[in-house]
């Protein structure tokens, strides 16, 4: 699964500048109100650096819903990865290249399992772009 998201309060902005919709500032407002979820899941997202040629992440991640904070803080542009090392099937990839200096947030539905995660842009992957990434089952209660 890959959501993003952005958050804005346009809605509320339009209802209040609205006379038409006056009646529906109030639920508006309180819907502007409510937190934005997306900024409680930035602040807990896992850190990927993208770098000429490494990827800095960690290792190991628990498995389900995980919000990944791509950065490239590289020269170059690169992109990311997660394929099934078994089958060399791609399950999920950037749908474009990572600008030198862009950020993006991904959510992923990362299932227990061994994954390559690698940066395919020309000869990165060959340079140091590559990496196992364990996807651990969350303990029994």
């Amino acid at each position: 699964m890959l959501a993003l998201g952005c958050g804005g309060e346009r809605g509320a902005a339009n209802a209040a500048a609205d006379p038409a919709s006056a009646a529906a500032a109030p639920e508006a407002a309180d819907a502007a109100s409510e937190p934005d979820l997306s900024a409680v899941f930035a602040a807990e997202a896992v850190d990927v650096a993208l770098l000429e040629y490494a990827i800095g992440m960690p290792s190991r991640l628990p498995a389900g819903p995980t919000m990944l904070r791509l950065s490239n803080q590289g020269f170059e542009m690169h992109n990311l990865k997660l394929v099934d090392p078994a089958s060399g099937e791609v399950l999920w990839e950037t749908e474009e290249d990572v600008n030198t200096g862009e950020v993006r947030l991904v959510e992923l539905d990362l299932s227990p399992g061994s994954y390559t995660v690698v940066c395919d842009v020309a000869g990165h992957d060959s340079r140091g772009m590559l990496m196992t990434l364990t996807v651990e089952a969350a303990p029994a209660p």
